[in-house]
This record gives C-alpha cells, structure tokens and sequence, in this order.
C-alpha cells in the first residue's frame, strides 16, 4: 500500500474511533434532573378515564403559588385511594417536562381553605 492509502486510513479509522465515543456521551443529561417539591393539598376531583387528581394546593415553596390543578398519579393504582374533600401530602416530582405526584399521603380534614 502507498502511503497516501495507509494515511486515509488512519484518519477514518481515527474518526470512526471519535464518533464512537461521542455518540456514547449522554447529550443532555435525563432522568437524574428529576425535581421534586413537597405539595400540600385537598382533592377536588378524580379523573379516572384520564387517570388524574385535580389536587387545590398550598403555595409550593420554589416552585409555584398556590392554585388548583390537575395531576398524573403515580403509580395510577394510588388514584384509587383517592376521593374529593380528602386532605392530602404529597411528592410533586417534576422531569422531562412533566410532573406527576408521588407518595400520597391521605390525611384528615382539608388542611387549608381558602378565604
């Protein structure tokens, strides 16, 4: 072989070795920036079709004022524990975009009201 062919071939051999490793590196960093925020709240309704809680909370510290809306549960099995007037703590876990509640914990009576 003539040096200009063992030259082409080391500088693709080169680049396929690069392209490996840089399709091995994670381009935008998933699943470990999972958030979570501790949310405090009374159940107004269940949406079972849609699988959600509308959940009327405290204001969440870092994270958003206090108002009612709607959540994914999850798991979904823990909807069932779920019905409206009950007081609850939870697990706002927010990644990807998406946020869901967690280990819900029913309580007593509605732990606010609003005036």
């Amino acid at each position: 072989m003539n040096l200009a062919i063992k030259a082409a071939l080391l500088v693709l051999l080169a680049m396929l070795v690069a392209c490996n490793k840089a399709s091995n590196q994670p381009t935008v960093q998933q699943s470990a920036s999972a958030k979570r925020y501790h949310l405090k709240g009374k159940v107004v309704s269940i949406d079972q079709q849609s699988k959600m809680a509308n959940i009327d909370s405290e204001a969440i510290p870092d994270f958003m004022d206090a108002m009612t809306m709607p959540y994914n549960v999850k798991p979904e099995s823990e909807l069932d524990k779920l019905k409206p007037g009950d007081a609850i703590t939870a697990d706002v876990v927010v990644q990807d975009g998406q946020a869901w509640l967690e280990n819900i914990a029913v309580g007593g009576a509605a732990l606010h009201e609003k005036k």
